[in-house]
């Protein structure tokens, strides 16, 4: 990928000489690490590292390059970056949901960013893997949604916090996804689109 590489960061953070500056040194590591991972940086209700919600689909292909997959239909669509080995098992992945502006019809804009890499997080550290309760913390509002089975026939539960504009896949007790949206809409509102072959469970 281009843009937003998934990749290991390093931050290197100064030694402690002293116990009166703790604090500060502190909170000196932590202003280098936010600048240093702005590219990863989550921020909910508005963007995914050099993506955001309301950008032009075409300059995301700039940054991103040709999609791995996707899928599109009536004017909307779903464009799937894969990172790392092709013939891995598992790899990490960017979705990005996009569909018209307005009525004129003639640019798409981001209207959701769906991340799977722990390598993203939100600017005090949530990210995927996170348990329920390690998010309750962060968004004390979020809601379950629904529940799904997935092609492994494995349990996936969709929790949102709709307020502030995002959403989470939890499998086995741990978040496999971020998704950023719009604030105050519904997270799971694409998912037939993202997932037709996850079976909404009753």
């Amino acid at each position: 990928m281009v843009g937003l590489s998934i990749g290991l960061v390093a931050c290197q953070s100064p030694k402690k000489t002293d116990e009166n500056k703790a604090d500060s040194v502190t909170s000196r590591t932590v202003v280098a690490a936010q600048t240093a991972d702005k590219k990863f940086l989550v921020v909910a209700g508005r963007s995914v590292g050099e993506i955001a919600l309301g950008e032009d689909i075409e300059q995301v292909g700039k940054k991103l390059g040709k999609p791995d997959a996707g899928d599109a239909a009536m004017g909307k669509a779903w464009g799937i970056w894969y990172s790392g080995d092709p013939k891995a098992k598992q790899r990490d992945e960017i979705a990005v949901y996009s569909s018209y502006r307005d009525t004129s019809m003639r640019i798409k804009d981001v209207k959701q960013i769906r991340i799977t890499s722990n390598q993203f997080k939100t600017q005090d550290g949530l990210a995927t893997g996170a348990t329920l309760e390690d998010i309750k913390l962060k968004f004390p509002d979020i809601q379950k949604l629904s529940t799904y089975l997935n092609e492994n026939k494995d349990t996936v539960t969709i929790y949102d916090a709709k307020k502030e504009g995002i959403g989470f896949e939890f499998l086995k007790g741990k978040s496999i996804s971020l998704t950023v949206h719009a604030a105050n809409t519904p997270v799971n509102t694409t998912y037939l689109t993202l997932h037709p072959e996850w079976k909404i469970v009753k």
